[in-house]
């Protein structure tokens, strides 16, 4: 993605639909036996969804930290289908409906399921037309979650990192690798959230935030600072910039996507009141 803004001399925003996956309904099927998952995946896609079915527990996991489905529709009924449930399990967040389906028709199966969050219980054999009807429900709600986030390092590799991370998580990414160009983002991406180093030349995250909230319309965005810096003066002067968070480098990629779902949606929220 290229990192730098188109300057037309419109103030157009940028193109929404490059931060969308190129399918427009990913589902990602799971299942031990190889021959049933792609079965599954042919069906599914008859009902005009874009499948790709899995096996292989590894390259389930490796997929989803690559490119993050609209659903998953998860077999459980062997030892890898358990196996493949702890993958969710262990997410502190999951942006994506995950739903079961099992031979086993019973209360206590049906109450783990919902204790641990899926979206949907569905017996084998399968009404396909009641699971693709449960797909596309369920993916619609989710698409309103896509927050929009600005990304600001001028490390381009970390900035690409990020990106990655939250786009894997389902939201809408931007990355500028110059603060200088904070200006022209804001007013063209509109960002719900600001990620940014702290450390950065020409201009750093504090001095940056403080331009930022010189504009009364950018008074509420969050601005979530990322730095190696552990001092706590620095975390306080950050902070009293009007910064809503300071997270400490290297970050767990599940706790960068739980920071920045919280901040997000609370920002979300606050402009829904208004």
């Amino acid at each position: 993605m290229s990192n730098e803004i188109p300057n037309d001399g419109a103030e157009s925003e940028i193109d929404e639909s490059s931060h969308h996956s190129a399918y427009s309904n990913l589902v990602y099927v799971f299942c031990s036996d190889d021959g049933e998952a792609r079965q599954l995946g042919i069906s599914l896609t008859r009902h005009n969804h874009e499948v790709v079915s899995f096996s292989d527990l590894e390259e389930f996991r490796a997929a989803i930290l690559v490119r993050a489905p609209h659903a998953v529709v998860l077999d459980i009924d062997s030892e890898k289908g358990q196996r493949a449930k702890q993958v969710f399990a262990h997410r502190v967040v999951t942006t994506f409906p995950v739903i079961y389906v099992s031979k086993v028709d019973s209360f206590a199966p049906r109450l783990e399921a919902v204790r641990e969050g899926a979206e949907g219980y569905f017996i084998k054999p399968l009404d396909l037309e009641a699971l693709s009807a449960r797909l596309i429900e369920k993916i619609s709600k989710g698409e309103v979650l896509g927050y929009r986030i600005l990304v600001v390092d001028d490390d381009e590799m970390l900035a690409s990192y990020y990106e990655a991370v939250l786009g894997s998580a389902g939201m809408h990414v931007h990355m500028i690798t110059s603060p200088l160009g904070i200006l022209d983002a804001l007013k063209k991406f509109k960002p719900e959230l600001i990620l940014t180093d702290l450390n950065m030349p020409e201009c750093n995250g504090i001095e940056m935030a403080k331009i930022i909230r010189q504009n009364d319309r950018y008074l509420n965005v969050p601005i979530v600072f990322l730095s190696s810096v552990t001092e706590m003066d620095t975390q306080m002067t950050a902070i009293e910039t009007g910064a809503d968070d300071f997270l400490t480098k290297p970050i767990d990629p599940e706790k960068l996507i739980s920071s920045i779902v919280n901040r997000a949606e609370r920002y979300r929220n606050l402009r829904k009141q208004r």
